[in-house]
Order: structure tokens, then sequence, then C-alpha cells
């Protein structure tokens, strides 16, 4: 009889830990605002235009790239992966406050692709950028 308990208590065990496990790994599904201020962002940058790149971003943002910084990534950025083609949608998740949305982006000159990552906070009910990353194996990070 103890054992039948033990074994019982071990198979719900077992199963609150794989339920854990797939809860932890639940993935959030893309915000309705992310695709298109992202799809906006990276064509600016691939575009080189400054203005149209920063109408996104939040004012803490905006105050930390000014367009001189800009042109210099920029420059240095595109000859290692060429133009902006397209994206596909990855992950979500919440991290510190912002919402971090993952893409897999594909450019003219990395074929590996590149993961797009921008973080989003709110600000009197708007969605802004608050940051803005990519990694590809040109880039580092991968």
């Amino acid at each position: 009889m103890s054992k039948s308990i033990v074994r019982a208590a071990c198979g719900l065990l077992i199963l609150l830990v794989v339920i854990a496990g797939l809860a932890a790994c639940t993935t959030m599904p893309e915000p309705d605002y992310a695709s298109q201020i992202t799809e906006s962002t990276l064509q600016a940058m691939s575009d080189g235009d400054y203005a149209a790149f920063m109408q996104y971003f939040s004012p803490e943002a905006k105050a930390a790239i000014d367009e001189a910084d800009f042109n210099t990534r920029s420059q240095e950025i595109k000859p290692l992966i060429g133009d902006y083609i397209d994206k596909e949608f990855q992950k979500t998740k919440t991290e510190n406050g912002y919402i971090g949305v993952y893409y897999k982006a594909d450019f003219s000159e990395e074929p590996e692709g590149v993961t797009v990552t921008v973080y989003f906070e709110e600000i009197d009910g708007e969605m802004y950028i608050a940051a803005f990353g990519l990694k590809s194996s040109k880039l580092g990070g991968e």
C-alpha cells in the first residue's frame, strides 16, 4: 500500500514539474504594433533615413542617437549585411518592464540572417522603441 502512495506522489511530482516547464516555455504572441514599427525602422535603417528610423523611438532613445552617430553606424553596418529584405517573427518576452520582440531578418549580404531585437515601452498609452539591436555572424553576437 505504501509503495502505491509513493508511486502516485512521484507521478504527481513529475507531472507538476512537466507542467511548470511547459508554462515557462510558453511564447507570447507578436504584439499588434510591433511588426509595422519594426518594418518601418528596418527599412529606414536600410535606406539611411535618420528621420524615418527615429520616428518610433522613445524620447530617451532619440536623445542617445544623433544623426551623425546614425550615419556612422549605418556606414559600418551596411557593407557587412547589405539591404534589408524581410523579417519573420520569432518570439516575444517581457524583461524589466519592457516588451522584447525578436525577429529573424533577411539582408542581401547576410545569408545566415540577422537577429533583430526591439524593446518597446509604453509612454502615455503609446508604444515606443526603447532599444534596438542587431546580431549576426558578420556583426558579431551569434
